[in-house]
């Protein structure tokens, strides 16, 4: 992802918003409403006269999506992959260690050294559990929901998690165009090599909409 992020033109501002329990609020305690998610993006996003392009993969797909809604004219364009509209039930339903494990393993990324070591995985575990909270919140908000903005769909090809026939419903999702663009790999195949161009093209007609 970094690799794309690259090509994106120098006077284009990139913010990263980060959960509670994730990234560099891994100190944070995890745990945070869908309220809480928009009032914050927001805050940070909202600014006279500034048109944004949203990114989002995964439960974050979800969270842009809202997140379009309280920016309004303000949101340009959605960059969104690793989910399907409604999100997926394997993830959503998973509450006891075991299942969040199994979505860990499921999804990749998550390295061995991770998963055999008890307090990392304890750690990861619990930011896991709260950011399916989060998604369920997020995926029983309002099913008639509508964006007015472009959305450029980043499908992988074998992503248990999000399977590539459902990534075409985001369609139905937006009042404007969708494209679906194919990636190889599973569901952090927005990060291998291969697919950067495909990223960064995705990235590229996005940032056109916000101009």
């Amino acid at each position: 992802m970094g690799a794309a992020l690259e090509s994106v033109p120098s006077d284009v501002e990139i913010l990263g918003l980060a959960l509670p329990g994730r990234e560099r609020c891994f100190l944070e305690p995890s745990g945070c409403t869908l309220d809480d998610v928009l009032a914050s993006a927001h805050r940070e996003l909202a600014r006279p006269g500034v048109q944004t392009a949203l990114f989002g993969h995964s439960p974050g797909a979800l969270l842009a999506f809202h997140v379009a809604g309280v920016l309004g004219a303000g949101c340009k364009a959605l960059v969104i992959g690793g989910q399907v509209p409604r999100g997926c039930r394997a993830v959503l339903e998973a509450q006891t260690t075991e299942q969040l494990h199994e979505v860990l393993l499921a999804g990749g990324g998550t390295t061995p050294e991770v998963m055999e070591n008890p307090v990392l995985l304890r750690a990861v575990t619990k930011a896991l559990s709260a950011d399916v909270a989060l998604g369920r919140e997020a995926s029983a908000a309002d099913a008639s929901l509508r964006t007015r903005v472009p959305l450029f769909v980043l499908a992988a090809q074998d992503d248990p998690l999000a399977p590539r026939e459902q990534m075409a419903e985001w369609a139905e999702r937006t009042t404007a165009e969708c494209r679906v663009l194919d990636l190889r790999g599973g569901h952090f195949a927005l990060l291998a090599p291969e697919n950067r161009h495909t990223v960064a093209d995705a990235l590229r007609q996005a940032l056109e909409y916000a101009g």
